[in-house]
């Protein structure tokens, strides 16, 4: 928050909220406000600003030194969750803007700046800022927390965002109760955790995806279809490891693979809530639908016609490759590629007999030679494809990079 509520009323209830979320998580307050370094039983605060009582006050700060203090401040205690508290003020969009940027998912609370009738009574003052930061704070914010349901229905009619939280406000009541909204807003922190998994798994569960999607897809004519390393890195996964793995693979449509990977390797998962997890929708929602070798997706009717008469001439195995190949080109371009996608082509060409020399005539002709070549370095990587099942060389460049970004998109 920018500056600590300089009210009593407002300083004491947010101290109080403080104390409640901090009885159940690690809590942290960064403000501008001269405030001690440490403060309450519960949660610690820090100030940001230069030490001076307004400065910020009215947005005029030395940008560059305070992005170095708050992210010193934010590498030093690595949160889960960065949640912004008070809207239209520029300090507030700058950190959010800060933290998304690296990778930390943000919570904003607007506390009524959302709310239609109070942007209406100060049109001249919010407009530009609603222009030129706070709408894109709603919309780049992985939750909007509010407590005002004309928020929500402003918020909604813009089309800015649809995650939305609600907690009942708890000053509404004559008696103020805490202990609901602090436990609710920790359910929201965890739903926020919950969801955009593949922007938050980690590199020992990523290579654990792999591995049990190799194990999976290979079937039973290879021997030893996994080293020793990755036997090892399966069985140190740790049980929250592998609810954030069962999230992502609920995401990519993969549940079927990792399941299956699971049993071959007769390792023993711990039971976990994946399966029933909340979470907010996904801003590009990923297809898991299998991935079709038999038409085109493409929507375009000139589009789909140029590629049909490219196809003319390619029959049999080659053809339903080719489509597929198609197809997948198709879900980079509309951020919906999956993982279930690349399972879906690794079977073909892992299992399916073809003409490697027609083919690679057919890939040239069809222009997808050098999109194929990348595909095949994004299926080394996410599933541990062979070179000697891959029709063409893998290639790793921007391309490529544009593929492995498609599919962590959300």
């Amino acid at each position: 928050m920018p500056q600590w509520p300089k009210q009593e009323n407002a300083a004491v209830l947010f101290d109080l909220f403080l104390h409640k979320i901090g009885e159940e998580a690690e809590v942290h307050v960064a403000t501008m406000s001269p405030v001690k370094e440490s403060s309450g039983e519960n949660y610690r605060k820090y100030c940001i600003g230069s030490g001076k009582a307004d400065y910020g006050k009215h947005g005029i700060v030395n940008l560059l030194a305070l992005q170095k203090r708050f992210l010193t401040l934010l590498y030093q205690l690595m949160p889960q969750v960065v949640h912004i508290h008070g809207s239209y003020h520029f300090i507030n969009s700058r950190i959010a803007l800060w933290s998304r940027k690296r990778g930390f998912p943000v919570v904003f609370s607007p506390y009524g700046g959302m709310n239609p009738e109070f942007i209406d009574q100060e049109y001249g003052m919010r407009t530009w800022k609603l222009l030129s930061y706070q709408k894109k704070m709603v919309r780049n914010a992985s939750c909007t927390l509010i407590s005002d349901p004309h928020e929500g229905d402003y918020i909604k009619e813009e089309k800015l965002s649809e995650r939305i939280a609600f907690i009942e406000d708890p000053t509404k009541e004559e008696h103020t109760q805490l202990d609901d909204y602090a436990d609710c807003t920790l359910q929201v922190y965890q739903k926020v955790l919950d969801t955009d998994m593949g922007k938050r798994i980690d590199r020992q569960s990523q290579e654990a995806v792999s591995a049990l999607l190799h194990l999976s897809l290979a079937g039973d004519v290879e021997r030893q279809p996994l080293c020793s390393e990755d036997i090892l890195n399966l069985r140190s996964i740790t049980p929250k490891k592998w609810r954030d793995i069962f999230l992502y693979a609920a995401e990519q449509g993969v549940t079927g693979y990792i399941n299956d990977g699971i049993a071959r390797a007769q390792l023993a998962v711990p039971e976990t809530d994946a399966g029933t997890a909340d979470h907010f929708p996904l801003r590009y929602p990923k297809d898991t639908r299998p991935l079709t070798g038999d038409k085109l997706l493409t929507p375009n009717l000139i589009s789909r016609k140029a590629i049909e008469r490219k196809l003319r001439h390619t029959r049999g195995a080659e053809r339903t490759l080719c489509t597929m190949l198609h197809n997948l080109r198709y879900h980079v371009g509309q951020s919906s590629l999956s993982l279930r996608h690349l399972c879906d082509l690794y079977e073909v060409l892992r299992h399916t007999p073809m003409d490697e020399d027609a083919l690679d005539i057919h890939l040239r002709e069809q222009r997808i030679h050098t999109f194929t070549r990348r595909i095949c370095q994004v299926l080394h990587e996410a599933a541990y494809l062979d070179e000697g099942f891959m029709p063409v060389a893998a290639l790793d460049d921007k391309g490529t990079e544009k593929i492995r970004a498609s599919l962590t998109k959300y």
